[in-house]
């Protein structure tokens, strides 16, 4: 994508990819962060468009899934 005019919205669409970009890299960087909070990680997704829902299971010992 190149930007000719500012008047064309070419300029304007590339910044708000690029925006949206930063927002998804941000997202992927505090879900591999161990301290991250779900509110933390709701908010982050929530600003890239995206609903978040989380589903928790209890692990129980001697299980096994094979």
């Amino acid at each position: 994508m190149t930007a000719t005019t500012p008047s064309d919205g070419r300029i304007a669409l590339q910044n708000e990819f690029s925006q949206l970009g930063a927002r998804l890299v941000r997202f992927g960087q505090a879900m591999q962060e161990p301290s991250t909070t779900v509110n933390e990680l709701t908010q982050l997704a929530q600003a890239c468009g995206i609903n978040l829902k989380l589903r928790m299971a209890a692990e129980s010992e001697g299980r096994s899934d094979g």
